[in-house]
This record gives structure tokens, sequence and C-alpha cells, in this order.
């Protein structure tokens, strides 16, 4: 960023909105943190403590930049004020390159994490005229992650969790065409009214970022997969027509089960006058998923009733009925014909899908 010597109208209006970046991510960052402190499934590979690394990264980054460009701005004070800006932020990209290398299913080898220890221990040692060239560098791995976690994230949830992490890709693609609009190029070489416009995007993507984020229920579904642990598919008469274990160690009586379920979907039916049968029920650390067709019910038994899950007893469901409809119908005792619903399975249930 270029230094403001003079008092101008542009000086002002850029270092409110340079403070207001760092205001925001701060806040962020911070309400972030608490959400996961709060949380009882914490763990240092949720995607809450992932962000507040980011944001606060952010918060350091821009107000480095501050004291940069505003206070500090004689050549040897301000290079000094740079580095710290770009190691700060390289750092927290470092770590919340961690956090997400070990969350995604990609094999990585952590190359994005890697490569920011690389670009912060570079940002420290470089020559001022190596300082952009590095940046743009640490902003490219940033942006190589991130790209790997919206394909994941959007592919891998459904409903409101797969529009909210639309709205959030979209204000990081923002975001960055903002940050990279507060370079000292764009400054010298396109004025100052396009630099001012890139903090304005950065300003509203932020917001737009922190409010979704912390809003969305994607934060606590994108460990879906390992939340599933049985799926039945029973009978309106209460034999199990198909069923699946995704958890080896789970130990049901499989038949049991499925004939209790349908007793007491069937019994609080009775109870509500309801023709429609239950929805999500909880049992202890269980969390038992119902999706309705006319002739059977599909039940998936999970450790949290996430929505995403919801979703995907539902879809797979409505699969089921249109490939087995009939044979369900006119269903005499043969279970063996179902099997053939693994394929269904594994084409709703499975990481890269939604």
């Amino acid at each position: 960023m270029p230094p403001f010597v003079e008092v101008t109208l542009v000086r002002d209006i850029v270092l409110i909105l340079d403070s207001a970046v760092v205001l925001y991510t701060l806040l962020f960052g911070l309400a972030f943190v608490y959400q996961w402190l709060r949380s009882p499934l914490r763990k240092l590979t949720d995607v809450r403590l992932a962000w507040s690394v980011f944001m606060f990264g952010m918060a350091s980054n821009s107000f480095c930049f501050v004291m940069s460009d505003f206070y500090f701005t004689e050549p040897t004070a301000w290079v000094l004020w740079v580095k710290a800006g770009n190691v700060s932020l390289t750092l927290a990209l470092v770590g919340f390159s961690l956090a997400l290398e070990r969350i995604l299913p990609y094999h990585t080898h952590h190359a994005f994490s890697m490569t920011g220890t690389l670009v912060a221990v570079a940002s420290a040692l470089a020559p001022r005229e190596l300082l952009n060239p590095i940046a743009l560098a640490a902003i490219l791995a940033a942006f190589g992650i991130l790209v790997l976690f919206f394909r994941f994230f959007v592919r891998n949830t459904t409903g409101v969790v797969r529009s909210s992490m639309r709205i959030i890709s979209v204000a990081f693609v923002v975001g960055f065409v903002g940050f990279l609009g507060r370079s000292d190029i764009v400054y010298y070489g396109l004025g100052p009214g396009v630099y001012i416009l890139g903090s304005l995007f950065l300003v509203g993507a932020l917001l737009i970022l922190g409010t979704t984020l912390f809003g969305s229920p994607a934060l606590d579904e994108l460990d879906w997969t390992d939340q599933m642990l049985e799926l039945y598919v029973i009978h309106t008469s209460g034999i199990l027509l198909f069923h699946r274990k995704f958890v080896p160690a789970v130990n049901m009586n499989e038949s049991l089960t499925a004939a209790g379920i349908t007793g007491v979907d069937e019994l609080f039916k009775e109870i509500m006058q309801s023709v429609g049968g239950l929805n999500n029920l909880s049992i202890g650390d269980f969390s038992i998923l119902f999706a309705h067709e006319p002739d059977f019910t599909s039940v998936l038994i999970a450790k949290q009733p996430y929505g995403v899950l919801l979703e995907k007893v539902r879809d797979f469901s409505q699969k089921f009925q249109l490939v087995f409809a009939k044979a369900v119908h006119e269903f005499s005792g043969n279970t063996a014909q179902f099997e053939m619903a693994n394929a269904l399975l594994e084409a709703v249930f499975s990481q890269g899908t939604g």
C-alpha cells in the first residue's frame, strides 16, 4: 500500500475503510472463537477456529498497513510495518491452511501450509522491492486452498447450507478483488478512485463473509460423513428391506431395531393424530432421521441430527421409490432384490455428492 504523507480527502477515506477492516475482522474473529469455545464438539480442526485465525490475520495485516501508510511513513519504519503486516497475514494463512488440509479429503501433503511458511520467511528477509511479489504469492496460495474448500463444501451440502456457502464463495471472490485493488500498482497505475473502490469491495465482502459464516449451519455440518451410523429401509409391515452399516463397530439387532422404529413411528402418529410420521427423534447419544414413502420408510441413525443428513435421507428415499416402487408395493418376503440399492446409497451418501 502507498504511504499517505499529506492530509487529503483520499487519505481520510482510505483510513476509515482500513480501520473498518480492522474492526470487523477482529470482531468476527472473536465471535468465531466464542462459538468454538461454546461448542460441545470443540476440536482443533473446527471450521470456526480456522476462520477465526483467518480473520485475526486480516485484522493484524490491515492494522500494520494503517501504521505504515498513515503514521510511520519514513522509509525504514515503513518497510518494517509492511513486513510485519505481510508476515502476520501469511502466518494466519498457514494456520488456516493447516486446519483445512486436515478437514478436507484431498491429499495436499500440506503443500499450501508449507508454501505459506516459506512465504512468511521470505517476507521477513526480503528487500523492499520484492515485498509485493511475495505478498502476491501468499494470496495465490490462500486462494488455492479456499477454492478446494468451497468446491468440497458446495458439493457436500444441500439446502440452506449450500446456499450460504455460495454466498460465502461470492463474498470471498469480491474480497479477493478488493484486496488486490488495495495494492501500490493499482494506486499508482489506475488512480486513487479505483484504490478506494477496492477498499470498499474488501469491507463489503468481509461484512457479508462474516455475517454469513456466523449464522450459517454450514459451520456445524462439514463432518456429516462422520456422523452416519446405520441406514434402514423398512416396509410398512415392519420388515427390513435394506440395511447398511456406515460404522462396522456399531452393534445393533437389525430386525429388532427396524420393528422398534416402525412401532414408535406408528405410536406417535396415532397419539398426535398425524397422517405423516416422525422426521427426527433423539434417543440418548443417537439421532434418528426419517423419510417416508407410501410403502416404506427410510431411517438414518446418526450421532447428530444434521440438516444435510435429513436432506440426503429424503433424497435416497425418493430414488429408492423410483427404482423399487413396484417391488416394494408387491413385496412378498424376498429382500435379496433390494441389494442393488447399494449403488443408490453410494450415489447419495458418498463425499462429493449433493
